[in-house]
């Protein structure tokens, strides 16, 4: 068994937190505080020391690019959620702000995802893969096509099809989650056994 200190608290914390499978319990609860913790301790103290005072020295300060102060006071604004319940309302605007930003920048700036996905639902029927696409993709249009009411029976059934070929998609990418989280879970039992418990299983 190793006599590494940081291995035996990587290996109780692992151990914490999968103690959760069986039922929640203080072992786990202070395994996610901790976590939670270090990791909100550590991003703040990253994101002060990398952005907030080299963009605050160079922009604010030397440059007078005195706009950078306006977006900070609107930024201040946030904390006003921790605010009495009269205040509460000034941090809608930040974050609408963020949202709406965000939202406008990736649609104008970068619409390269949505136009591939576009781009690459009109394919040329000229091979079985592309013809099933095709069928595939107005049948699941049909379930969201709200315009015509649903007594119409090719409507019906068109989205019923359409229903269940995106149960099947949600299944495969549910397949393929699940594959992945086996992996990571596969590799913390590696460690348990192999590093921690000196276990020889290769």
């Amino acid at each position: 068994m190793s006599t590494d200190p940081q291995i035996w608290i990587a290996a109780l914390g692992t151990l914490a937190v999968y103690s959760y499978l069986y039922k929640e319990n203080p072992a786990y609860r202070i395994a996610e505080y901790t976590l939670v913790a270090l990791y909100t301790s550590y991003s703040l103290v990253l994101d002060f020391h990398e952005y907030l005072i080299p963009y605050g020295r160079q922009y604010a300060i030397e440059e007078g690019q005195w706009y950078f102060w306006i977006t900070g006071a609107i930024g201040l604004l946030m904390y006003f959620r921790y605010a009495p319940a009269e205040w509460n309302w000034l941090a809608r605007y930040p974050i609408s702000i963020l949202v709406g930003w965000g939202l406008g920048y990736t649609l104008v700036r970068s619409p390269r995802p949505v136009m591939v996905q576009v781009k690459d639902s009109m394919r040329p029927l000229n091979t079985v893969n592309n013809v099933l696409f095709f069928v595939f993709f107005l049948c699941i249009m049909f379930y969201f096509f709200f315009t015509v009411g649903k007594e119409s029976k090719f409507i019906q059934g068109t989205g019923r099809v359409g229903r269940y070929i995106m149960m099947v998609g949600f299944g495969c990418a549910f397949g393929n989650t699940v594959q992945g989280r086996i992996s990571l879970f596969l590799n913390r039992l590696s460690f348990l056994l192999v590093d921690w418990i000196g276990m020889k299983i290769w």
